[in-house]
């Protein structure tokens, strides 16, 4: 099966899927990334949760509980002791809060991916939290990042796909793949380096494509031509020894060719950015750039 048809995604030409990163913060707005999506029509959105959810987090969302009830206190006019004793009370409702914790994140997070879907529109989206490990902006520990996935996948909007990291622990990771394929999303298993292209690149494919992932994804740091040039001859022998679906890249400036000649390798998947966003990776194309190479 090819990614296209994995993705329920139209099989309108030779050409891989474009897929562009949502990369917005808690303070930016969906607009202007909306209307630039409906302009450059790419195939998929990846949207990258760690650039919003660490925002929402347990530690975040206490901390905002408490100063509200800080400020509150300050408002008022109270004797030193009924103000210890009001302190106290806080401090006793971190407790209560903490007890409550799993069922709040469950709601914010519904709530975040609800915006979203509700924002994109009719686009496909791959839902994906980088962690700081593999190039994101994500600071989750392993367990809030399975948390997070979990509840995302849970909340009941129609993913086209979930990504998940190669170097997380294998009894989390395990659990998301089990709750992605109960839901029935596929999983993009991914591994990044952001220093260097392994020369053992094509183990680490046949390693990842022994899990129980639907779709394989490896980028990689490009330092020369020759870099880019292994991952390719890389990419092209391996996509006759795995049974999934392949995405490959070289990133950085060397790495550029990849994203743009990978589909003659047997790469199903190349990632751009819309004119104007930020890129969520090294060497990424803006849309326009990648259809216009395709072109000459």
């Amino acid at each position: 099966m090819t990614l296209r048809e994995l993705l329920h995604l139209p099989s309108t030409n030779d050409k891989p899927i474009i897929t562009v990163p949502l990369t917005l913060g808690p303070s930016d707005k969906f607009g202007p990334f909306t209307q630039k999506l409906q302009q450059q029509n790419p195939d998929v959105v990846e949207w990258r949760a760690d650039y919003i959810a660490d925002n929402f987090s347990q530690a975040v969302m206490w901390q905002q509980v408490k100063l509200g009830a800080q400020n509150e206190l300050a408002q008022k006019n109270v004797s030193v002791m009924t103000e210890a004793k009001m302190l106290a009370e806080i401090d006793n409702a971190k407790q209560e809060f903490t007890a409550n914790w799993p069922v709040m994140n469950q709601q914010i997070t519904k709530e975040l991916v609800g915006t979203v879907f509700n924002s994109i529109g009719g686009f496909p989206i791959i839902l994906t939290y980088r962690t700081t490990s593999q190039g994101g902006q994500g600071e989750m520990s392993p367990v809030e990042y399975t948390t997070f996935l979990v509840n995302a996948l849970y909340a009941g909007y129609p993913f086209a796909a979930v990504d998940v990291e190669y170097s997380l622990e294998e009894l989390l990771r395990q659990k998301i793949i089990d709750m992605a394929h109960e839901v029935g999303v596929p999983v993009i298993l991914s591994y990044h380096d952001f220093n260097m292209t392994p020369k053992n690149s094509t183990a680490i494919i046949l390693d990842m494509s022994k899990q129980s992932a639907d779709i394989i994804k490896l980028a990689v740091m490009s330092q020369s031509e020759k870099d880019t040039q292994y991952l390719l001859d890389v990419t092209k022998s391996a996509v006759t020894s795995i049974s999934q679906p392949l995405i490959t890249m070289s990133m950085g400036e060397f790495g550029q060719r990849s994203r743009i000649e990978g589909y003659h390798y047997g790469s199903e998947m190349t990632f751009a950015v819309l004119d104007g966003t930020r890129v969520s990776a090294p060497g990424q194309l803006t849309v326009n750039d990648l259809v216009q190479e395709w072109q000459e």
